[in-house]
């Protein structure tokens, strides 16, 4: 009965040891997938904003529009929120006073997308292009730098 009893203990010994290296292991690996490394950035947003250097941000509002069907308008439409990143605090003013067009040239290009055009992330990246060309259009001087979509339904 007493070297079961050892048995029983050792293996409640090694059971308890292995269930807290399992739970140190997992705490530091969500610990480091979060992006911080006891105290510091290691990656993820923090680091690349640092080194991108956000420039101000313009909200240009939500937009709903019917997306092309071959050649004609088709049921399927469009809502999305869309910030604009600028290169100045100028530009940001500028952007503000000129937000009648900058929005017209954005619903302009939405229009004319369809399902196909949006899908998938490179669809959302040429679009991103299209709007940031059509923004800069409109702006006599400075620059829209990227676009976000905050929020984006497809339907």
């Amino acid at each position: 009965m007493l070297a079961r009893n050892r048995v029983d203990v050792r293996n409640a010994i090694i059971l308890i040891a292995l269930v807290i290296l399992l739970a140190a292991g997992t705490a530091y690996s969500v610990y480091t997938f979060m992006g911080l490394s006891f105290g510091r950035p290691v990656g993820g947003f923090a680091d690349r904003d640092r080194a991108v250097g956000t420039g101000p941000l313009v909200d240009v509002g939500t937009f709903t529009v019917n997306l092309v069907a071959g050649d004609k308008p088709s049921a399927r439409f469009m809502r999305t929120g869309i910030v604009l990143e600028v290169d100045s605090e100028e530009t940001q003013r500028r952007v503000e006073e000129r937000m009648a067009p900058v929005r017209d040239r954005i619903i302009d290009v939405l229009r004319q997308e369809t399902m196909e055009s949006i899908h998938g992330s490179e669809g959302l990246q040429r679009l991103k292009q299209k709007l940031r060309t059509a923004a800069n259009e409109v702006m006599p001087e400075g620059a829209v730098v990227d676009v976000y979509f905050v929020d984006l339904v497809v339907q």
